[in-house]
């Protein structure tokens, strides 16, 4: 079974790529793909034939070798690089919470 190496860890990233994509949300679980069971986030992509499993500890994304195919592939990449899309735009929206907050940050100094 091939797979991608990828950095998709954040699962509630990966949520949020579905969602704004208009598929059902990952579930996760184990999943059977050329005859080896796998286990992770699955999500059902419209333009491919069997589940892609994404394992959120390792970065692995795993599918089905009949979605080697050039068009199929091509969706788990696009797929793939809306996740980082949706990553960073999460990531910047945290920083800048984080630099609003930190005007408000009262130093701490140490007793002598």
């Amino acid at each position: 079974m091939p797979r991608i190496s990828t950095t998709v860890h954040d699962a509630v990233a990966l949520a949020a790529t579905c969602r704004q994509l208009g598929l059902p949300p990952p579930l996760e679980r184990a999943a059977h793909l050329d005859a080896e069971e796998v286990f992770g986030w699955v999500v059902r992509l419209p333009a491919v034939r069997f589940p892609v499993v994404c394992d959120t500890l390792t970065g692995l994304i795993a599918y089905h070798s009949f979605d080697n195919a050039h068009d199929r592939f091509a969706a788990i990449l696009r797929f793939i690089h809306r996740y980082y899309d949706v990553r960073a735009k999460r990531r910047r929206a945290g920083n800048q919470t984080a630099s609003r907050n930190a005007r408000y940050l009262v130093p701490v100094r140490e007793a002598v």
